[in-house]
């Protein structure tokens, strides 16, 4: 049967072909969905257990998976084995897409009573705006993208950028470490989680929220600058000898901390003195484990 596409509809691309079973290379797939993803990912994980056998699959040591004690998430799945890791599948597509059970409390759930209440809201007021007057603005030409972005250039707002940025980079050199570690104790590794912790919620958390309140810049009037998130260089912070990691790791959350000392001094936002404070307390924990003389 023929079928016609409404007038002016041009497709950008043919779809993607999916992977055939004698194939030895991946290449860009379609997915109508983050579930129809996972699923696939699922499927996967059962061929490779048949062909490889459990045991030749899930070759990781049990003690390096993150466990909910730990992070403080009694729902977090330690995947050990296929049941297991099927088990976290299904928990990142229901707690995404609400699949199943109680679909209100997951990602999609949220984001539709967000929608939900925005719409009433206009519906009384239309001159009603929901958010500050943000502008994606970057502190810097991003280098992957050709196109020339509208650039932060008011001083002020630029040094709380600036550190949101470190922060972000510290905080990923954190993961990274934790999901990469090699000998380090179970208090190191709670060190770890509680400084990743600390970094979100006590540093990114409130500079993100200031930027939120500060200028672009006069080429811009009446918007706002927010996180830019912006990374200058590729992540490659595998330092696979654990002393060395933290001293690294030490030298630069010390170096976000005074740079946000500095500020707050001169600033007087009080959410970057706040971060400058979490920082203290986050560097102190660190020395603790580092050890002394090391840092």
């Amino acid at each position: 049967m023929e079928r016609m596409d409404a007038e002016g509809f041009v497709p950008v691309e043919p779809s993607r072909q999916p992977v055939t079973p004698d194939e030895d290379f991946p290449h860009a797939q379609d997915y109508a969905t983050v579930g129809h993803l996972y699923r696939g990912i699922a499927d996967g994980l059962r061929h490779l257990a048949d062909r490889l056998g459990e045991r030749g699959l899930f070759v990781g040591s049990p003690q390096a998976q993150a466990r909910p004690e730990a992070f403080h998430m009694p729902e977090l799945v330690v995947v050990t084995d296929l049941q297991s890791a099927l088990s976290a599948v299904e928990e990142i597509i229901e707690q995404g897409e609400g699949a199943r059970g109680q679909w209100q409390t997951a990602h999609y759930g949220r984001f539709l009573e967000v929608y939900e209440e925005h719409a009433a809201m206009v519906a009384a007021d239309a001159g009603f705006e929901a958010a500050r007057p943000v502008l994606a603005a970057f502190t810097s030409q991003p280098f992957d993208l050709a196109e020339a972005q509208p650039l932060i250039t008011d001083p002020r707002t630029r040094a709380v950028a600036d550190l949101f940025n470190m922060g972000y980079e510290v905080l990923l050199q954190t993961l990274t470490r934790y999901f990469t570690h090699t000998d380090e104790t179970p208090e190191q590794l709670g060190t770890l989680v509680n400084t990743a912790l600390g970094l979100m919620t006590g540093v990114l958390r409130p500079l993100g929220n200031a930027l939120t309140l500060l200028p672009v810049g006069p080429e811009h009037p009446g918007r706002t600058a927010g996180p830019t998130f912006q990374m200058y260089y590729q992540m490659g912070n595998f330092v696979p000898l654990r002393e060395a990691a933290w001293l690294l790791l030490h030298e630069r959350v010390g170096l976000l901390a005074d740079r946000c000392a500095g500020l707050a001094t001169t600033d007087g936002m009080p959410e970057v003195a706040g971060a400058a404070r979490s920082l203290d307390r986050l560097l102190e924990r660190l020395a603790a484990q580092v050890g002394p003389g090391m840092c």
